[in-house]
């Protein structure tokens, strides 16, 4: 799973402030790829990646936060059509 810091990195987030509401965000993506049938549980830049366009979309970052969560959604339904990252 992508780390907290990680997630505030790519956002040029440099204080502790969101941590809490990051971490959420994270497990909520989590969930949600889980939910259509990704293994989250195997480790996978991809599913990090998805992780952090959550998290970007959540925040609406750069004021981009629909075209986020569009490609969030792409890559998730991507790999849960994938046999490589399927539960």
């Amino acid at each position: 799973m992508i780390p907290v810091e990680d997630v505030k990195k790519s956002m040029r987030i440099g204080h502790n402030l969101s941590d809490d509401e990051i971490q959420r965000n994270i497990e909520t993506a989590l969930l949600d790829m889980s939910r259509v049938g990704v293994n989250v549980d195997k480790e996978s830049e991809l599913v990090d990646k998805a992780c952090e366009l959550y998290c970007k979309a959540q925040f609406d970052y750069q004021g981009k936060g629909e075209s986020y969560l569009k490609n969030y959604e792409k890559l998730r339904d991507g790999m849960s059509m994938s046999g490589e990252h399927g539960v």
